[in-house]
């Protein structure tokens, strides 16, 4: 389902910010995420700092996990000319992810907690490993 990468050392980094030509205004970055597997689930953790769960947009469709968010102004209501420096870039949010045909879209569940987006990815039954009893003849 996701590709799977080996350890990259710690590193601060600034937000990735989309190259593609957006309909919406204004700046859109790829949200840094983790990809976790369970036996019976994917689980996904995206930072999205300053997003509240009301413009989050999850869709699922044919295939492809797609993830928006508008992150709210961390600067809002001060005045223009008391702004003296900021490092903080606001904008929305853009993810996009192939995903497996074992996965139960109809139990796909999302929680957002401290500026991170968790998304869990059910598997679907028959993909999901079993144990087999084995009876005494």
């Amino acid at each position: 389902m996701f590709g799977r990468h080996g350890n990259k050392e710690l590193e601060a980094r600034e937000k990735a910010e989309i190259a593609t030509e957006q309909t919406r205004p204004g700046l859109v970055f790829r949200p840094d995420v983790d990809i976790l597997e369970q036996s019976d689930a994917y689980i996904i953790h995206a930072d999205m700092p300053g997003v509240s769960e009301k413009t989050i947009e999850i869709d699922l469709d044919k295939g492809v996990l797609t993830m928006n968010a508008q992150a709210e102004n961390a600067i809002a209501g001060n005045e223009p000319n008391q702004h003296l420096h900021s490092e903080y870039r606001s904008g929305g949010y853009h993810r996009e992810f192939r995903v497996s045909e074992d996965i139960d879209s109809s139990s796909v569940s999302a929680t957002m907690k401290d500026g991170v987006l968790e998304l869990r990815l059910p598997k679907s039954a028959q993909s999901q490993p079993r144990k087999i009893s084995v009876a005494a003849a």
